[in-house]
C-alpha cells in the first residue's frame, strides 16, 4: 500500500518560513502538515512516541536554525523504528539536509550498538558513584576564604549566545572585574566576556547515542582538566551556575578542598515537570542532591528559592539571596535608540511597546499576544508598534497568531539579537513589557528576570507582572506600572496608560534608574557573594543530608 504524499515538519529553532521553503524545494507538490514543537516537547518522551507512531507519509522532518542546535541527532535517525514515513530528515537554515531512509540502519547500527554499550557504562557507573557520594558524611575545615575566584561553566553542548544566562555571565564577571577579583574562567564552550580570558575544556569525542551521557562523562573530564591547570595555583572558591546533569564543580571542591559557590536559579528537577521534560531523572535527581550538598553556599535570586532549599534541609546560613542586577554605565538611556529606530523604520511619532526574552510559558507570551491584537483592532492605536525580541518554544506559534499584524509592520519579530545590540533595541522603545504569569503549581514565583533590570536601567516606563519577587522589585506608580498576573485587561490598559501619558512614563521611568543604580548593580551582587563566600568556610560546612525532589512544588523542589 503506497504511502500519502504527506510530509511533517517540527520546528525545532529557526524560522518556520525558512524551514517551509526548504521542505517545498525538496518535497515539491507534497502536503506539508506542521508540528507543533511546543507540545511536542511538554508530552515527554512516551507522548512523542504515540504522536510518531500516528504518522503516516513521505518524511518527517526536524529543522534546526543549526545542527549544534540539536542534542538528538543521533536519535532522530532511528524514529522510523515508531513513525510510518519514508524518511526521516533533518535540515539546518543552510540547506544542508541529513536523510535517513530503512536501509541506512545497516550500516548505522554497529555505531549505534557500541554507542548504547558506551551509555549503559556511564550511567552504571555515574548512579553507583552519586549514590555512594549522597551517603558520605560532608568535611569542613572551617577556615574563611578570601576571594580568589576560578568560574566554572562545564556545559560543553550549550551555545550560549543571547539571553538572561548570557546576561548573567557578562554581568557577574564584570563584577569581579568592577571590584578588582582576580578570576580565571574555565568553560566547556566560549563565553561572551571580555572580563577576562576564557580557558576552553573541550568535550571529547564520545560513541553515545544520549547526551544526558556525554554531559555526565564531561564532567569528570573537566574536573580533571581544571585541576591539572589550577595546579600550584589553587583558587580560594569555586563559583558555578547549577545546571542539568553537572557535578563538576562538586567534584572540584571535594577533589581540591576548596569552597563551591553554586549559583542556583531553579531545581533541574522541578524544571523537567514542568517546564522542559527530561530523561533519565534518577541521574538528574541525584547530580542536583550531590551538587546541593557539596557547596558551602548557594545564592538564589528570591526568598521563594530559599524556602524551598530549607525545606529541603539546607540552613539558612548556606543560602544567599541576591537577585539578579544590571550593569547602569552600560545600559543607560540614550544609548543608540534613535539610530535604531532609523533602521527598524519607525518614525519619531509611533509608540514602540517592546517585549524582550524566552518566547516561553511562564513569561506570559499568551497573554502578551493576546492583547497586542486587541490593542491594535483600535484605528486609535495605529501609532502603536510592538517589537518582539528574542525566540523559544513559543516564537512560531506567537508569530503565527500575529502574522496579519506582522505583514502590516505594527509587529516586529527580530528573533535572537547579539548582547550588545540588546541596550539599543531597549533605548529604541517607550514602553517595555513584562507580563510573566503565575507558576504552573501555583507555588510563589521564583525567578528574577535579568531583563527586569535592564529595563529599569534604561529609565523606560515598564509595565510588569504584580507577582511575588517582581513586586520585590518594583513599585506600582513608583517604578513601574504593575498589573495582575495573566490579565489581558489590565495589561492592555497598562500599556494605554503608559502610552497616553508622556509624563507619566517619564516619572516612573527615571525612578526605576535611579533604583536600578542604588539597589541592583551588578558590582553590588558580586561583591555581596565574595563578602558571604568568606565567612562560609570549606566544602559541607554544616552536616546535613539533602533530602529527596519531591515533584509538583518549587517550595520543596526547586531553587
Amino acid at each position: 500500500m503506497s504511502k500519502p504524499n504527506i510530509v511533517y515538519l517540527d520546528v525545532s529553532t529557526g524560522e518556520a518560513s525558512r524551514a517551509r521553503d526548504l521542505v517545498a524545494m525538496r518535497y515539491p507538490g507534497s502536503q506539508l502538515i506542521e508540528l507543533s514543537h511546543r507540545q511536542l516537547r511538554d508530552s515527554g518522551w512516551k507522548g512523542q512516541i504515540k504522536t510518531f507512531f500516528s504518522l503516516k507519509g513521505q518524511a518527517l522532518i526536524f529543522y534546526f536554525d543549526s545542527f549544534t542546535d540539536s542534542k538528538q541527532v543521533e536519535i532522530m535517525p532511528w524514529l522510523g523504528l515508531v513513525h510510518g514515513c519514508r524518511e526521516t530528515a533533518i535540515v539546518d537554515r543552510v540547506g544542508d539536509w541529513r536523510v535517513y531512509r530503512r536501509r541506512d540502519w545497516t550500516w548505522m547500527l554497529p555505531r549505534t550498538v557500541l554507542g548504547l554499550l558506551s551509555d549503559a557504562a556511564v550511567f552504571l557507573f555515574c548512579l553507583l558513584y552519586l549514590k555512594l557520594w549522597r551517603m558520605r558524611p560532608p568535611h569542613s575545615n572551617g577556615q574563611q576564604v578570601s576571594p580568589n575566584v576560578a568560574y566554572l561553566f562545564p556545559f560543553p553542548l550549550t551555545a550560549v549566545a543571547a539571553g538572561g544566562a548570557v546576561s548573567h555571565i557578562r554581568g557577574f564577571l564584570g563584577g569581579l572585574e568592577s571590584n578588582h577579583r582576580p578570576c580565571r574562567i574555565f568553560s566547556g564552550t566560549p563565553l561572551p566576556t571580555d572580563s577576562y580570558p576564557v580557558e576552553l575544556i573541550p568535550a571529547r569525542r564520545q560513541l553515545s547515542v544520549f547526551w544526558e551521557s556525554k554531559m555526565l562523562s564531561y564532567n569528570f573530564l573537566f574536573a580533571k582538566q581544571v585541576q591539572k591547570k589550577l595546579r600550584g595555583q589553587p583558587p580560594s572558591l569555586l563559583y558555578q551556575r547549577h545546571g542539568r546533569f553537572s557535578i563538576a564543580g562538586a567534584i572540584l571542591s571535594r577533589r581540591m578542598r576548596v569552597p563551591l559557590v553554586l549559583e542556583y536559579n531553579g531545581s533541574e528537577v522541578w524544571m523537567s515537570n514542568y517546564w522542559d521534560p527530561a530523561r533519565f531523572r534518577k541521574w538528574l535527581q541525584l547530580c542536583e542532591e550531590v551538587t546541593l550538598k557539596s557547596a558551602s553556599l548557594i545564592v538564589v535570586v528570591s526568598e521563594p528559592l530559599k524556602d524551598g532549599l530549607q525545606a529541603r534541609g539546607i540552613p539558612a546560613e548556606r543560602v544567599l539571596v541576591n537577585p539578579n542586577a544590571v550593569d547602569p554605565e552600560y545600559f543607560h538611556p540614550q544609548c543608540g535608540g534613535d539610530k535604531m529606530r532609523k533602521v527598524l523604520g519607525l518614525s519619531p511619532h509611533e509608540i514602540v511597546i517592546e517585549f524582550v526574552g524566552t518566547f516561553s510559558q511562564w513569561h506570559g507570551l499568551t497573554v502578551l499576544q493576546e492583547s497586542i491584537a486587541r490593542l491594535l483592532q483600535s484605528s486609535e492605536r495605529s501609532n502603536f508598534t510592538f517589537l518582539l525580541i528574542g525566540h523559544g518554544p513559543l516564537h512560531g506559534e506567537m508569530r503565527e497568531f500575529l502574522k496579519p499584524r506582522e505583514g502590516t509592520g505594527k509587529v516586529i519579530f527580530t528573533g535572537l539579537i547579539s548582547h550588545e545590540k540588546v541596550r539599543e533595541y531597549l533605548d529604541a522603545a517607550d514602553i517595555l513589557v513584562s507580563p510573566h504569569v503565575p507558576m504552573p503549581d501555583g507555588s510563589p514565583f521564583f525567578g528574577s528576570p535579568t531583563k527586569l533590570f535592564e529595563y529599569m536601567a534604561m529609565g523606560k516606563g515598564i509595565v510588569a507582572s504584580n507577582l511575588d519577587q517582581l513586586a520585590k522589585v518594583l513599585e506600582h506608580n513608583a517604578t513601574a506600572w504593575m498589573v495582575e498576573p495573566g490579565s489581558v485587561d489590565q495589561l492592555v490598559d497598562g500599556i494605554q496608560r503608559l502610552a497616553s501619558q508622556p509624563d507619566l512614563r517619564a516619572r516612573l521611568g527615571a525612578a526605576a534608574r535611579a533604583a536600578a543604580i542604588e539597589r541592583h548593580s551588578w558590582r553590588n551582587n558580586s561583591e555581596k557573594v565574595l563578602k558571604h563566600a568568606r565567612l562560609c568556610g570549606a566544602p559541607g560546612a554544616s552536616n546535613v543530608a539533602v533530602p529527596k525532589v519531591q515533584s509538583g512544588h518549587p517550595q520543596g523542589s526547586t531553587a
